[in-house]
Parts: structure tokens; C-alpha cells; sequence
């Protein structure tokens, strides 16, 4: 049977897709440029460099480039339809798309199957559904692991086996593909192009009519390749010498590799590009201009122990991507929430282990992606667990046994202030902009258990945020042996901006059924105003006008409920 990768392994996205590009300059064979980057001439040179290499602290990077490739496409034309009202994914970032196990046009539900790795598609009315489409692993020739629907295309993101590389190895994790649907006939899908490149998936983004796909490409101990490829259709190639940079020192034998994809459907052909870098990374944050990619490390020997986190920026403009800067922060990143770009300033929140205790940093980073200003050491011995920046001011919820929420000023980029803190019981670890001075937080409620504080179930609380000086817990409500996907994965979290209410799928750990929850801010209430019951989990929701469709854990069946009488 084969393994499903998951997108959130720890590499993550690296955003290598990098041009071998810096400012407006371009360097070739063993230049080095402000970042202290150096090419290649030769794959003998890059041979050498994979040979010294100890693999004990994965911190280095490189790039390359394959040769452009032109998809042709076709644009599609179908009848006009009603307009209808319905979800969007939940994003960090506007106009930044993210991939999700379900999505929708209004009109039609694409979600991958729940028992194999299939893309259905359903055609959804007035809560009924009716399958009309499969596309199934033995025809696009991957396990669709996530998905898209942007311009009247489905893209589906998911794993290639090599059959050259079997038995899977967790460490080499085979080719990641994105295959490009036009779905302007939902009932017959056609396949327009699919790209292929080398590596497990780490993440993906749509900004500006691009695609970027990154992967982790693992060598170990290979001896028959010592670079990534990519490709479209038949045309896998691997990436040429002259265009693969290093940092001084590479210390893994491994590249994150990036492409890019243009997915706009009035353009004539889809291009291509595929970039590369020597390294590891685990996390990525993307703001449409840039994308930010972090390496840990954690540092240890008998007398001390201690975390960093490295930072490469790279911008992004119209599938080109080009590093800029690398710059380095104690501590370790817990998610992209945890990083934001305002005025040309990075804020980074992270948590460091330093000798066995928690120490907490919210840092600013300017040009070159140096510290400009820093806040050190709240909530001794606690460890961050949800941040959300809004504006000049950041929010961070830290945990030990309870769960406080902390403003923090950020106006002067040299010096962040704290300004206020509140406290409540178990922790958040989604924080939600509710406007008119509110958040919301989502997360886990906690009891004392025989050997401390355990998880007992979903807690959603409501923030008030007006005065900064002074937050308050305005409401809490707690959902006993209850989980959701919103408390791991902000992209289960449903927001109804026009009427204002939040809809979380969830799984009920007693009689193993699930639903959806409905929650409004009425005032300083948090009220529920439906509890949608079925006899599954429900992993994922949407809604569509006046119903709302529930994903299951275990069955590939979409359940409904109409929302209004």
C-alpha cells in the first residue's frame, strides 16, 4: 500500500524556486554575490562539494535552474450560470491562494477521496450532490494530496511515484507532480498539462496567475544523480550546473527545489520554470512579493542546548523568484502565522529551548534580514502556540497550564513594546480577526489529568482587543471530547464575512460521529447558532448559498445540511 506524503512535513517549502538572480545583477561560476552565494561551472564541482559533506547540521542552500518549458493551453468556454454564495479557503494572506483537500466554484464540489488518492467531482444543488467525474490515480498518474480551482482550472498537487526508487524510503521521497485540468466542463475534465518535478512535496501558493511548488529532494547516498530534475509531460531533465548556487559550507545532501507554473486561463501557453537550492527547510511564509522559507537547528553538547532558525528571502514576480537576503533568529518558528512583512520589516515570533527552558522572542528584521529591534523573554517557560500580526501590533498566545494572549507593539520597529495580557484556561492555537476590536481563538481545552494537564476537547474564545493596555476574555465556549481540523489546519476554518459567522468541522471521540459547528459574535457573546450532526467526522466544510456541505473522514460521500429555514 502505498504512503500518503503529508504537505506539512517538516521540510517545508524552502521557497527555493530561486532564480539564480540577486537585485538586477546575475553571477555565474563561483562569483559570489551580498549573500554570500556561490555557483557552479561544472557538475564535477557540484560532485565534490555532495562528497565533503558530513550530513550532521543540515544549514546550507543552493539553486538551480532547468530550461523554461512551454505548456500549450486551451482556453475553455462554457454557458453562463447563476451566481451563487460560497466559501473561499481560509487564508493567511489575501490574494495568496492555498492548496486544500476540497474546493469549490459555486456550482461544483472537487475533494480528494477519503479512501484512496482520487479527485471527485460533484455537482452540488440545494444540498444534494450527485458525482459526475473521477479522476482517478491510474489516470493522472499521482496521489492527489491537495488541490486548487483558480480560473476555471483544477490543479491537482500530489506525489509520483518512481518505480526506479522502490521501495519507498521516507528519506527519498519520490517526484511531486502538478497536473492542470480545465474543468470548463466539470463533467469531463481535460488534461492540459502535467509538470513533474523531483522530491517529496513541502508546500505550495498561487500569487499573480503563478503557481510555486516546492520539494525537498533527498540524496542520501546516491550515486547515479547529484541534482534535481523537472520537466513537463515526457521531458524530465535535470538542472543544469551553471545555475546551482551554495552558502559557504553545505552540510546536507539534499536540495529544496522550486517551480513555478503560470495557471492563468486567458493566457495562450503555460510556462514554466524550476529553480532549486541546496538544503533543507521546514516552513514557509508568502505575501505575494516574497517568499520567506526557515531551516532549524538545534544545537547540543554536553553543557548547552540551544535552537536557530535560519531565513532566506526570496521575491517572487511573475513566476520569477530570486533570492535576496539570509539572516538568522534564535529560536524556532512554530508556523507561517508566526512571520509577517510590514514597511519592508519582517516580524518573526519564535520560541528557543535553551538548556531545558522555554525562552520567548518576537524579533524585527530589516535589510539584509538583520535584527533591528527584538522583545525578549515573556512568559518565561512557556512556548508560543498561535500568533496573528494585525497591522503594527502582534498577538501571541504562549502555554504552559494556561493560556495567555499578549499584545504587542510594533509601531517602532526598534523597540516592540508589550503592552497588555489576559489569561484563560487551555490555549489557542488559531487566532481569528472577528473585527470591531475582537479575536477569536481556536484551540484545545485542557483539564488536570493524573500526571498533569491533559487535551480534553475543542475550546473557541472570544477576545476583546480594543483597549491593548487591557484585552479581556469576553466568552469561551468548550466542546468536550470533541477535535477539529481548524485546531491544526487553519483551512478547515469556514468564515462567512457577509453575515459574520465561523464554521468548524469536527470529529466526536465518544460515539465516533462528527459535524459542523456554527459560531456568531453577537455583541460580547459568542453564541452557537447551529450544531450540523452526522454519523461521521467531518474533516472539511463549505457552503454553498443556504447549505452547507460536510467532507467525511472515512467515506468519499459529501453530507448536507440546509443552514437557514
Amino acid at each position: 500500500m502505498k504512503l500518503r506524503v503529508i504537505a506539512g512535513v517538516a521540510f517545508a517549502i524552502a521557497a527555493a524556486a530561486v532564480l539564480c538572480l540577486f537585485g538586477s545583477g546575475v553571477w555565474d561560476g563561483d562569483e559570489e554575490n551580498t549573500a554570500g552565494i556561490k555557483t557552479f561551472k561544472s557538475y564535477s564541482q557540484i560532485e565534490n562539494v555532495l562528497k565533503d559533506i558530513q550530513e550532521e547540521e543540515p544549514i546550507v542552500y543552493a539553486m538551480g535552474v532547468a530550461e523554461d518549458a512551454d505548456m500549450a493551453a486551451e482556453n475553455g468556454s462554457g454557458a453562463s450560470v447563476k451566481e451563487t454564495e460560497h466559501s473561499d479557503t481560509y487564508l493567511q494572506v489575501d490574494g495568496v491562494d492555498e492548496a486544500d483537500i476540497i474546493k469549490t466554484d459555486g456550482h461544483y464540489i472537487y475533494y480528494t477521496s477519503r479512501l484512496g488518492y482520487d479527485v471527485i467531482v460533484a455537482k452540488a444543488s440545494e444540498g444534494k450532490t450527485e458525482e459526475v467525474a473521477v479522476l482517478s490515480e491510474e489516470e493522472t498518474g499521482v496521489s492527489a494530496d491537495e488541490l486548487y480551482l483558480a480560473d476555471g482550472r483544477l490543479i491537482i498537487v500530489g506525489t509520483e511515484y518512481n518505480p526506479s526508487e522502490l521501495p519507498y524510503d521516507y528519506m527519498r521521497p519520490l517526484n511531486t507532480s502538478v497536473c492542470i485540468y480545465d474543468v470548463s466542463k466539470p463533467e469531463d475534465p481535460e488534461l492540459i498539462q502535467k509538470y513533474t518535478q523531483s522530491g517529496g512535496r513541502i508546500s505550495s501558493r498561487i500569487s499573480g496567475g503563478y503557481l510555486y511548488l516546492i520539494t525537498r529532494d533527498y540524496l542520501g547516498e546516491a550515486k547515479d544523480r547529484i541534482v534535481p530534475m523537472a520537466g513537463c509531460g515526457d521531458d524530465f531533465i535535470k538542472l543544469q550546473p551553471e545555475q546551482i548556487c551554495s552558502f559557504p559550507n553545505p552540510s546536507t545532501r539534499s536540495y529544496v527545489v522550486a517551480g513555478s507554473i503560470s495557471i492563468e486561463q486567458s493566457a495562450e501557453k503555460i510556462k514554466t520554470q524550476t529553480r532549486a537550492l541546496l538544503g533543507a527547510s521546514e516552513d514557509i511564509y508568502c505575501n505575494g512579493n516574497a517568499i520567506y522559507f526557515m531551516d532549524y537547528q538545534f544545537n547540543y553538547d554536553e553543557n548547552r542546548s540551544d535552537e536557530w532558525t535560519s531565513i532566506i528571502r526570496a521575491n517572487i514576480d511573475k513566476g520569477d523568484i530570486a533570492f535576496a537576503e539570509k539572516g538568522s533568529i534564535r529560536g524556532r518558528v512554530l508556523n507561517q502565522f508566526s512571520m509577517d512583512e510590514k514597511d519592508g520589516y519582517l516580524r518573526v515570533a519564535a520560541t528557543a529551548n535553551i538548556n531545558g527552558k522555554d525562552v520567548n522572542y518576537l524579533y524585527v528584521l530589516g535589510d539584509q534580514l538583520k535584527t533591528v529591534g527584538k522583545l525578549r523573554g515573556f512568559a518565561a517557560g512557556e512556548e508560543i502556540k498561535a500568533v496573528r500580526f494585525m497591522g503594527e501590533t502582534a498577538y501571541v498566545i504562549t502555554y504552559e497550564q494556561t493560556d495567555p494572549l499578549f499584545v504587542i507593539d510594533l509601531s517602532n520597529p526598534a523597540e516592540p513594546e508589550m503592552l497588555g495580557s489576559v489569561e484563560i484556561t487551555g490555549f489557542s492555537s488559531l487566532l481569528v480577526p472577528a473585527g470591531d476590536g475582537k479575536l477569536i481563538g481556536i484551540g484545545m481545552s485542557t483539564s488536570e489529568g493524573k500526571f498533569g494537564e491533559v487535551e480534553d476537547g475543542l475550546k473557541v474564545a472570544l477576545f476583546d482587543i480594543s483597549d491593548p493596555l487591557k484585552p479581556k476574555v469576553l466568552d469561551s465556549k468548550e466542546y468536550k471530547d470533541r477535535s477539529s481540523d481548524v485546531q491544526y489546519d487553519h483551512k478547515a476554518l469556514v468564515v462567512n464575512n457577509r453575515e459574520g459567522w465561523y464554521a468548524l468541522p469536527y470529529y466526536s471521540w465518544n460515539d465516533e460521529t462528527g459535524g459542523v459547528l456554527q459560531l456568531q459574535v453577537s455583541g460580547d457573546k459568542l453564541d452557537e447558532t447551529a450544531d450540523f450532526t452526522g454519523d461521521t467526522g467531518i474533516d472539511r466544510c463549505l457552503y454553498i448559498d443556504d447549505y452547507l456541505y460536510g467532507l467525511g473522514s472515512d467515506e468519499d460521500k459529501i453530507i448536507s445540511w440546509k443552514r437557514t429555514e
